[in-house]
């Protein structure tokens, strides 16, 4: 045979060779075959974990042999990295947007032969789609946790506001009129906690809010399924930057100088200043509703829809939660049965009806009309947005830096926000 004949023939090999691989791995169990042991970690509590697979198993005995293990978040990543690394890796695992930058190299991609590009996008909300790429799923989506706006009714009541502000530029005129200080000038009330970052919970989830709202993706992916830094480059809108806008209006707050202020660093963190009945809103995620009642049973608060802009789309920050197979799983074609089983419609519904949180589907929607909350998380659910981050340490210092240097005045917006653009784009090429 001619050396091009052999060429071909090399290539359709290799196509066999790849498709079979592929079908022991993702495709045989679906012919039947049972599903076998599978484990799976997570940072969810084992209760929750547990009621899941429990409900499931009623109707579904291949589940007999799945197993879920809780891991403290605070060691988690690393935790996950060297059993990995030592070959004690567990067959599924739940991973944020916000870790996927971990441990994206050490993913199976799940093709779209399994899950097809339209059966997802269809299936979750639009925040999943951080987990796809042009060869298929790094993830299939299984819990989201929206931001919302909790408001405090009496503070509101006794500044003659009846309900929350559903636009940022709303604050600029709530602001000074829920603003007060003592004798000493020290602030003693304030509308919201804007302006700071080592006291304000969530304040990269906040500023991130305003540059998604604004335009600002942050980060992105190119042609090839690769992560690549966006932030800093929208082109100017008649306003300016997006960026620069959005820093400008958070810093604001924090500018003794400006009408908006309202935060300082000598305050305690935002949360518990809110709990402690001084703080008019809470910027927090929706998982965090039931602690804020119990830690102050006597505090009359609400929930609303994170405000937007006046322009655009609607959105917010989201921590979305999907369930993933290491390259060091030992059954990967039963990890990749359960995940869909445990992102399906019924495991939804029931995770919902749990846990009280909205689901990561679009086709699981409770029924919200006697339950004011739930129908907040559950509108917040669908708009939520997010980025994959490459580096929660390092995107943390990105966003301190920005933050603090316009709030001492050290740096205008525009600096700030350039320089920080400088630092994504040397962190993504160092990690992946």
């Amino acid at each position: 045979m001619s050396t091009f004949q052999l060429s071909v023939i090399s290539i359709f090999v290799a196509f066999i060779v790849i498709g079979v691989g592929a079908f022991a791995m993702f495709g045989g169990v679906f012919g039947g075959g049972g599903i076998g042991a599978v484990t799976i970690w997570g940072t969810i509590p084992q209760e929750t974990g547990d009621y899941l697979l429990d409900s499931l198993r009623s109707a579904d005995k291949s589940l007999q042999d799945v197993h879920y293990i809780e891991k403290g978040a605070g060691s988690y990543e690393s935790t996950m990295l060297n059993a990995m690394a030592s070959g004690a890796a567990p067959d599924l695992f739940l991973v944020t947007q916000e870790q996927l930058g971990a441990f994206s190299d050490k993913i199976i991609t799940i093709p779209y032969g399994t899950v097809s590009q339209s059966q997802f996008i269809s299936s979750f909300v639009d925040e999943g789609q951080l987990f796809l790429t042009p060869q298929g799923a790094l993830a299939l989506p299984f819990m989201i946790d929206p931001l919302v706006m909790y408001w405090n009714r009496d503070l509101f009541g006794s500044a003659g506001i009846a309900s929350a502000p559903a636009y940022w530029n709303d604050f600029l005129t709530l602001a000074p009129k829920m603003y007060s200080a003592n004798s000493s000038q020290n602030i003693t009330r304030s509308a919201v906690a804007l302006g700071a970052w080592s006291n304000v919970a969530h304040a990269k989830e906040i500023l991130s809010t305003l540059f998604i709202q604004a335009g600002e993706p942050i980060i992105s992916r190119n042609a090839q399924g690769a992560l690549i830094p966006v932030f800093g480059n929208t082109p100017s809108n008649t306003s300016g930057n997006p960026a620069e806008s959005a820093l400008r209006f958070y810093t604001e707050f924090g500018n003794p100088s400006k009408t908006t202020y309202s935060w300082n660093r000598s305050l305690p963190r935002s949360d518990e200043a809110f709990i402690a009945g001084s703080l008019g809103v809470y910027f927090g995620f929706a998982s965090e509703y039931r602690t804020l009642g119990e830690r102050n049973p006597n505090l009359r608060f609400a929930v609303a829809v994170m405000p937007q802009l006046q322009v655009g789309s609607k959105s917010t920050y989201g921590k979305i939660t999907a369930l993933a197979i290491p390259r060091a799983a030992r059954n990967v074609a039963g990890a990749a049965a359960v995940a869909q089983k445990l992102t399906g419609a019924s495991a939804a519904a029931a995770l919902v009806s749990y846990t009280g949180m909205p689901s990561a589907r679009r086709d699981v929607a409770p029924d919200t009309s006697a339950n004011s909350v739930s129908d907040v998380f559950v509108q917040s659910a669908l708009i939520a947005r997010g980025w994959v981050d490459p580096g929660k340490k390092e995107t943390d210092q990105v966003f301190k830096t920005m933050i603090e240097s316009v709030v001492s005045g050290g740096q205008e917006p525009s600096g700030a926000v350039s320089e920080a653009a400088q630092e994504f784009v040397r962190l993504i090429p160092v990690r992946f």
